[in-house]
């Protein structure tokens, strides 16, 4: 069976959702805030602005289009968690009351601002599997990140053991020994989400630019900061880079986030019967404990889809096609046939790769420097669907001088970027550190 749609991305391929064009930036503008970056980050923030400012103008500067980075392209998983939780516990482990609070509200907020603005995206709330698959290894795994969500604070109504059975009963991975079930999460189409932000934004009047790449951050003669680029420039009281992973030549973030490649594979749509054999009942979002980093979930048109880092390019580049690596894309091939050989002859339809960023502290970050008029938010390490919608909301809160439980948050910081911030070491350091890191990983499933 072979798939006709001209986009390797299966998010982006005839899904009903059309990809309005925003104009290009093409004169001198004004406005009270900046925004560099059309993804979830930056579209979260603008929304947020304008329900709580609606008097505040507000532009997007968006270097390609809308979602055309990792927002656009990622697994869909809208999680509530956030990479680098042990960083933010006390000297007992255990997280403050209210950043359990927050964390538990997430997919609630999510959804109640999915619903606000009539987002169509696919969105189905079934949960995780956390499952110790294919190797014996993997239980050991399961049960320390348990103990560890265990010691933060989260209680079984959050993250609960399931026995060989349980686990299998919900997704029939190969050799499943137990797994973890939390409903801390959903899935959804991050494309369509994404472009309905756009609209979403948009129709409360925030100013979108696409194909507006930003040469220069720098401040003019009277002291405004002003963004330039090719055909035009914006003057604003606050600049926000919301460019994450694509944080690219003159951008200020650009030696504090490493880029990171990572990709999805998706099926063909699989038949009732084979679903039947598989599980994802739910729609439950799925992932094995192997150092892949897998994620897996059952899209709206019943394709299994397969994502799994990844590789880093030298010199810190960014990926902009949707093409994947195809010996990346046959390990996760290789992968999916692995935990479902029940697949069989199934074929693989699309394949497609982007970047995600990782900050040097290998935590998230919202930082907002006031005497430079930046503000950013980021370094979400491929959880960013779920947590650039709370990052988005903090930054709201810190512009509008807000105080709030999130800008109290241990992630919040008003500083110097290069203070709040961490830079990575310069090549060929980061180079040989990824490289070697993922030959110990590719080395241990051979040895498994």
């Amino acid at each position: 069976m072979t798939d006709s749609s001209t986009t390797p991305c299966l998010w982006q391929a005839g899904n009903g959702i059309s990809r309005e064009a925003y104009p290009p930036l093409t004169e001198d503008l004004a406005c009270d805030v900046a925004i560099v970056g059309g993804g979830f980050t930056g579209l979260w923030t603008a929304l947020y602005l304008r329900q709580a400012a609606p008097e505040l103008s507000i532009r997007v500067l968006e270097a390609a289009h809308c979602g055309h980075g990792a927002s656009g392209r990622n697994g869909g998983w809208l999680m509530a968690s956030l990479e680098g939780l042990h960083q933010f516990a006390d000297t007992d482990s255990r997280l403050p009351a209210e950043l359990l609070t927050l964390i538990r509200g997430l997919i609630p907020e999510a959804f109640k601002q999915i619903e606000r603005y009539n987002l169509q995206c696919d969105v189905s709330h079934g949960g995780a599997l956390f499952s110790a698959a294919r190797y014996p290894q993997q239980i050991h795994r399961a049960k320390s990140m348990l103990r560890e969500q265990q010691r933060f604070g989260f209680t079984e109504d959050d993250y609960r053991w399931l026995d060989a059975r349980e686990a299998s009963s919900r997704v029939n991975a190969a050799c499943t020994g137990g797994g973890i079930y939390t409903p801390l999460v959903a899935t959804l189409n991050p494309w369509k989400l994404i472009r309905e932000l756009a609209r979403a934004a948009s129709g409360l009047g925030v100013a979108i630019h696409e194909q507006t790449p930003v040469n220069s951050i720098s401040n003019d003669s009277t002291g405004a900061r002003v963004l330039r680029t090719q055909r035009g420039s914006v003057s604003a009281d606050w600049i926000v880079l919301a460019t994450e992973g694509y944080s690219e030549g003159n951008n200020p973030l650009h030696n504090y986030i490493l880029p990171v490649q990572s990709g999805m594979v998706a099926t063909e749509p699989l038949s009732e019967a084979q679903w039947q054999t598989l599980g994802f009942h739910q729609r439950e979002a799925f992932c094995d404990f192997s150092r892949a980093s897998t994620y897996l979930q059952r899209s709206a048109d019943n394709r299994l889809v397969v994502g799994a880092r990844g590789s880093y390019l030298w010199g810190r580049k960014c990926q902009h096609t949707l093409d994947a690596l195809q010996k990346e894309t046959a390990k996760r091939q290789s992968l999916a046939r692995q935990l479902f050989p029940q697949l069989g002859a199934v074929e693989f339809t699309h394949a497609w790769g982007g970047t995600l960023g990782i900050p040097r502290r290998f935590a998230p970050h919202v930082t907002l420097d006031r005497n430079r008029g930046l503000a950013t938010a980021g370094g979400y390490i491929g959880e960013g669907v779920g947590a650039s919608l709370l990052f988005g909301k903090t930054l709201a809160h810190l512009l509008l001088n807000k105080a709030s439980e999130l800008t109290q948050m241990p992630w919040v910081r008003a500083a110097p970027l290069e203070d709040a911030l961490r830079r990575w070491e310069p090549e060929p350091l980061p180079w040989l550190g990824f490289n070697a890191t993922m030959l110990a990983f590719d080395l241990e499933e051979r040895l498994k």
